[in-house]
């Protein structure tokens, strides 16, 4: 086990390149990275909950990924309130607000367009060659794909930010994919075996074995930074989804007063904190003021609800704790989250864009690699990893793009009389 903190710091790939009166932190360096990057611009692009082309109000994943480092930092602030009362390896051991926000503002960099629907269709059409999963891939954009000094190594993050975005620290290839066919496993890519057994490095045998272990497709064990990071993802879209839909009036006000009701009864009483069914219902249902109240005091509940659990299976402080919410609170947050589903997501209207969303990615993936080097554009296919299959690479581009961009090329692949050689996709 690696107790020393800049050894976490260090990156995938040396930089000497640091530039003259540049004091950043390597953390400070790895935010700015992420927000310049490409990657992070096409989130504006990408479905959240409602397709980008619905309207200008609710969130896409760009906004979602904005709000998502705001509440991390938030948590990270919490939990420096209250450090005197943890363990002192928690204490020495709590991220840099820099690390978590570049954390948070990484972590959706992966998604396809079109949802969780797109990565299905990419998973399918993956599916004997690697598969496909979302945050795998934001895996590979840090450490491959995103340009920054030299083709092939991504933006040169530091160990510590790569174990902040590794949710799932097992590989899609270490599963029977015959029984993933219709959803990918949580994993990385087989492709980035060498970055994470580069990242867990510091930890000792047993810590890698059982971290590996954890991960059983569905869930896993997270570091420390992890933990922050993945709870703020929960509140934010736990939350904020929650006040798009209403704000927008796609579920009628009886529709939502069930489904806060039937969050509620989910925890041990009717009243958590000052918060029940009928009060929060009276705050989403009102004018916007009073709705932007309710939503704010609903984040602001979870976030100083925080605290620290601890693994003592685990030997290293990165491992061994987690940022957590006591019982009741993880049972409302896991509750509201939810709702998305319930009020939107599950209806008629949205299940067939959806639909059409997974149909526009498997159809662009086959005609895309019957021929990628006349097809897709030669500055794009050389900008890739070239050290991958043909498969991976159209993967990696139709991955990359936004909902308009990928419906904009069906069209003018599937559509006759759309488009012409002049055009700008």
């Amino acid at each position: 086990m690696i107790s020393n903190f800049t050894f976490f710091e260090t990156r995938l790939y040396e930089d000497q390149s640091n530039r003259s009166k540049d004091n950043r932190s390597p953390f400070q360096r790895d935010r700015a990275r992420i927000m310049h990057s490409a990657a992070f611009r096409r989130l504006q692009g990408k479905t959240q909950v409602m397709g980008t082309g619905e309207g200008d109000f609710h969130r896409t994943r760009l906004t979602h990924s904005i709000e998502v480092a705001q509440i991390g930092y938030g948590l990270l602030e919490a939990l420096q309130f209250k450090k005197a009362t943890f363990h002192k390896h928690v204490q020495d051991w709590l991220p840099p607000r820099d690390l978590i926000e570049a954390a948070c503002l990484a972590h959706d960099l992966g998604h396809p367009p079109f949802g969780h629907k797109g990565e299905q269709a990419l998973h399918s059409a993956m599916l004997r060659h690697g598969g496909f999963e979302g945050n795998g891939q934001t895996l590979r954009i840090l450490t491959k794909l995103e340009k920054y000094k030299k083709r092939g190594k991504g933006l040169y993050p530091t160990r510590r930010l790569v174990l902040g975005i590794l949710k799932y620290p097992r590989s899609m290839g270490s599963f029977n994919l015959d029984e993933y066919a219709t959803k990918p496993p949580k994993s990385f890519h087989e492709d980035e075996v060498d970055v994470v057994e580069w990242a867990i490095e510091g930890f000792a045998t047993a810590d890698k074995d059982r971290l590996i272990q954890s991960a059983d497709g569905n869930g896993a064990h997270h570091s420390l930074d992890c933990s922050i990071l993945e709870l703020a993802d929960d509140i934010a879209y736990g939350i904020h989804d929650i006040e798009d839909i209403v704000a927008r009036g796609l579920a009628t006000a009886s529709e939502v007063q069930d489904e806060i009701t039937k969050a509620f009864r989910k925890i041990d009483s009717s009243c958590l904190d000052g918060f029940d069914a009928k009060l929060v219902c009276e705050g989403l249902l009102s004018d916007s003021f009073q709705r932007k109240q309710m939503i704010s005091g609903l984040v602001n509940l979870f976030i100083t609800s925080v605290t620290i659990t601890e693994d003592k299976s685990y030997e290293h402080p990165l491992l061994r704790f987690n940022a957590a919410l006591p019982d009741r609170h993880q049972k409302l947050l896991k509750a509201l989250k939810g709702l998305a589903y319930e009020l939107v997501i599950r209806k008629a209207k949205v299940q067939q864009l959806e639909r059409r969303g997974q149909m526009v990615v498997a159809q662009l993936f086959d005609t895309l690699l019957s021929d990628p080097e006349k097809l897709i554009p030669q500055s794009s296919w050389q900008d890739g990893c070239t050290e991958s299959s043909k498969e991976r690479r159209v993967c990696d581009y139709i991955a990359g793009m936004t909902d308009s961009y990928a419906e904009r090329l069906y069209k003018r692949l599937f559509t006759p009389g759309f488009g012409s050689s002049g055009d700008e996709l």
